[in-house]
């Protein structure tokens, strides 16, 4: 009798465990089904409350954490996609997240941070726009000699055709499409012109005019440095003493 109460309550315990893992799977397939119809409907608040339910399911050995960070990414939470990211990023380093990472930085003012981040990009993705914005940042602290030599490194790399950047137009308040290669030769420009390299620095800005003739910021630049210049040369020229002729 003892025997067959034992078995009876061996049954009863092993049917609850199998309902609770049944209805544990049920719940993560409806939050699965949940997650992909509301990214395909574009309902981000939705779908990152379904990854979090999906997360606490799974366990610690979820695969969902890297969606969570897409989505933070997406609604511009920088802060937690940062906080998300560190947590990916301490298992693996992939690429595509560490490069949202250096962005996400850049958009909560954290330029110091950001340029470590892109710098560690850069090495593993010898891009030319990773490039631009890392130089970009380097110019922004004065980190102008830096600035310079990561421009130098890329500059035999493979240029976007079809990438423009806005920039200020002769017009008030508006905005001309600049090529991407017109915009890199000009940033190489000003930092040349920061490191006291006139001849450089007029040398890109032509070479920036020569991609888009009517880049106004480059024309107006280079006008600016022309014109530098030639006070330079003019007060070199009446320091240097005059021989006397006999």
């Amino acid at each position: 009798m003892f025997k067959k109460i034992i078995l009876l309550i061996f049954v009863f315990l092993n049917t609850i465990i199998s309902a609770q893992k049944l209805h544990k799977n049920d719940l993560l397939n409806l939050e699965k089904n949940i997650y992909k119809q509301s990214v395909r409907n574009y309902d981000l608040e939705t779908a990152k409350n379904s990854v979090y339910h999906i997360m606490a399911l799974e366990g610690e050995n979820s695969t969902y954490l890297d969606s969570l960070a897409y989505i933070y990414f997406s609604q511009k939470n920088f802060l937690s996609y940062v906080s998300v990211a560190d947590q990916i990023l301490k298992k693996e380093e992939k690429l595509p997240i560490l490069e949202r990472k250096a962005i996400a930085l850049e958009k909560l003012g954290a330029i110091k941070e950001a340029i470590a981040v892109y710098e560690k990009v850069y090495a593993q993705k010898k891009d030319v726009q990773v490039a631009y914005k890392l130089a970009g940042l380097q110019h922004q602290l004065k980190r102008t000699a830096e600035a310079y030599s990561t421009l130098k490194s890329a500059e035999q790399l493979k240029f976007p055709e079809k990438t423009f950047l806005p920039f200020p137009s002769s017009e008030k308040n508006k905005q001309q499409r600049v090529p991407f290669k017109a915009a890199y030769d000009n940033l190489l420009a000003m930092i040349a012109y920061d490191l006291h390299n006139y001849d450089v620095s007029l040398h890109y800005f032509e070479e920036a005019l020569k991609v888009f003739p009517d880049f106004f910021v480059a024309k107006q630049n280079k006008n600016a440095i022309a014109v530098m210049k030639q006070k330079l040369e003019g007060n070199k020229k009446q320091q240097t003493p005059q021989k006397n002729n006999k």
